[in-house]
């Protein structure tokens, strides 16, 4: 008995629609030797010429003209079968903001592991600072981005909650002195604030010693002692070390990591990114 593969009818549909074995390889993504060679077995298997040439182009015989009928149907059957069991493949584009700490410490494992399980689809990624990304999801420049939420976010989905420590490097007094010198984030970070906000609230007096909103950097002056900083504990990496004392005397507040996306966007891709985004942001993140 012999059987038909699909594929091989799929690209049997293919050259009478385009009437080129060259334009339909195009079209299902085979090289035009692989479509000739799977014309020529399909031929062989049912004992009759499917096409004939008129000029250049390649038209359908009458053997062929009976088999499209039966084609169609074969390959439409198998596709809703493959369906009724494993969903279409998402695809698509999709544009993702993300604060730079939390694009450090959580993107190259989301991204990696997405990659393999969602090929067809092509993350775009560019990262800032909250207050830079925010207008960029209400404009529509992005589809979603990872944030930090305030009190007052609306229209915010909270990914996970950190509480908040003081970091410095280890062996080093400067939480001692007087003023504190700070490695602080850009102004505008709501863990700055909170840092501000703690000082504030015990007393203490402090200068900013270096600002930025590079991860990296900012994690370098830390462990080179020039400042002491605000983050969570998923933050410390190696020549850093949570400060207790500080955190005891100048205690800090949670903060939340949150998903903001703009209105109206339903996408299968968007979706199905962000289902995966919420799955990784419950594991440990790598520091900084």
């Amino acid at each position: 008995m012999y059987s038909l593969d699909p594929d091989f009818l799929r690209t049997f549909l293919a050259i009478s629609e385009t009437g080129s074995f060259g334009a339909a390889g195009t079209r299902i993504n085979k090289t035009q030797s692989t479509v000739s060679a799977q014309m020529k077995r399909l031929e062989d298997i049912l004992g009759v010429s499917l096409f004939e040439k008129d000029g250049r182009r390649n038209v359908l015989t009458a053997d062929g003209r009976k088999l499209l009928e039966y084609a169609a149907s074969m390959v439409r059957l198998n596709d809703e079968t493959v369906n009724a069991f494993r969903p279409p493949e998402v695809s698509g584009t999709i544009r993702i903001g993300a604060v730079d700490e939390y694009a450090q410490a959580f993107f190259p494992e989301v991204l990696s592991t997405f990659a393999v399980t969602h090929p067809s689809v092509q993350v775009d990624v560019v990262t800032g600072t909250t207050r830079q990304l925010r207008p960029r999801v209400e404009d529509g420049t992005l589809d979603a981005a990872v944030i930090s939420c305030y009190a007052d976010d609306t229209n915010l989905e909270v990914l996970r909650t950190d509480r908040l420590h003081w970091i410095g490097a280890p062996g080093r007094t400067l939480h001692f002195e007087d003023p504190i010198p700070l490695s602080t984030w850009s102004d505008g970070c709501s863990w700055r604030d909170a840092g501000l906000a703690a000082l504030a609230r015990a007393g203490r007096q402090w200068r900013v010693a270096f600002t930025s909103s590079n991860a990296s950097l900012l994690s370098i002056t830390v462990r080179n002692g020039l400042g002491i900083t605000v983050a969570p504990s998923w933050f410390v990496g190696e020549g850093m070390t949570i400060l207790s004392d500080l955190d005891a005397q100048c205690p800090l507040v949670d903060a939340n990591i949150g998903i903001k996306r703009h209105d109206g966007v339903d996408d299968a891709a968007l979706e199905t990114f962000l289902a995966h985004l919420r799955r990784q942001f419950t594991a440990p993140a790598v520091a900084a």
